[in-house]
């Protein structure tokens, strides 16, 4: 029989993140001192972003904070692991490109410059590769999930890794120089390739699970009807056809505009005036 939810014990009685205001505030405040005050005072001074680039971080932070403050932490935590799975997809997935191609260049030098060479050496492609698929595997494992929905400083800890670990899992594709060395167009390509594969595994093994090895997920209170087995299977799902989703059509779009950049620069080749032909000959009129 399945346990119904008392309505204190329920997901949608709201509750106060201050923790999260915070963070979301001062990332908000601290962006626009940045542009505002920071940047007038650099040599230059650098160009203000542009409309798209403030847009994309603003959508970042707000998608950050959807992930992370009540009810879908709340669900997250203490009713569905696929809840929990649908986080790590927003942070990794969708809040840390927006956040990283929202940042300028000169900022992220400014940002990271006590620990530029360690961000250099990280955000190269094999390494932050292999970096944030060592995070989506171990912070999934149950004695860290565990850990994870019964301890308040290591849940706060493993958000701040999955989103440390995503920016830097997008440097290579989105940074520039001199943060890090951006891979070129179809290392992008066969790099995003590369993300997708290991996902797989932990992917495929939830979504045909027919045990629920999550001992804290197994017997919370069940939302909507959604058994524990179930509720694993859902994260698969998530975790293989969501975040799958998202990297193909990133791809895509990486496939496309080099595609478009080849054309236009094949193009300005044929173009171009020929200004190196030989001169025709002509007989000096001294000797004539």
């Amino acid at each position: 029989m399945t346990p119904v939810v008392a309505v204190a014990d329920s997901p949608w009685v709201w509750e106060a993140r201050p923790d999260v205001w915070l963070l979301v505030a001062a990332a908000a405040l601290g962006y626009w001192w940045s542009l505002s005050r920071l940047r007038p005072q650099l040599p230059g001074p650098p160009d203000l972003p542009g409309r798209g680039v403030r847009a994309r971080f603003a959508a970042g932070v707000v998608v950050l904070w959807v992930a992370v403050d009540w009810p879908m932490d709340r669900l997250g935590d203490d009713y569905l692991f696929s809840a929990h799975m649908v986080q790590f997809v927003m942070v990794t997935l969708v809040a840390a490109p927006l956040l990283v191609s929202g940042v300028p260049t000169w900022l992220q030098v400014e940002l990271v410059r006590p620990v530029a060479r360690v961000v250099r050496f990280l955000g190269r492609g094999p390494v932050a590769l292999g970096l944030f698929q060592v995070v989506l595997v171990a912070t999934h494992l149950p004695s860290v999930v565990e850990l994870y929905t019964s301890n308040s400083l290591v849940h706060f800890s493993l958000h701040a890794l999955w989103l440390l670990s995503g920016c830097l899992f997008w440097l290579p594709i989105l940074g520039s120089e001199p943060v890090v060395e951006p891979l070129r167009p179809p290392l992008k390509i066969v790099y995003l390739i590369g993300a997708t594969i290991v996902p797989t595994v932990p992917a495929g093994f939830l979504t045909w699970t027919e045990t629920a090895f999550y001992d804290s997920y197994a017997t919370a209170p069940r939302v909507w009807g959604i058994s524990a087995v179930t509720d694993l299977q859902l994260a698969g799902v998530v975790m293989k056809i969501g975040g799958g989703t998202i990297l193909w059509l990133f791809i895509l779009w990486l496939f496309a505009s080099w595609a478009s950049e080849e054309r236009s620069s094949s193009t300005s080749r044929t173009s171009a005036p020929v200004t190196d032909q030989a001169p025709t000959h002509r007989p000096d009129a001294s000797c004539a």
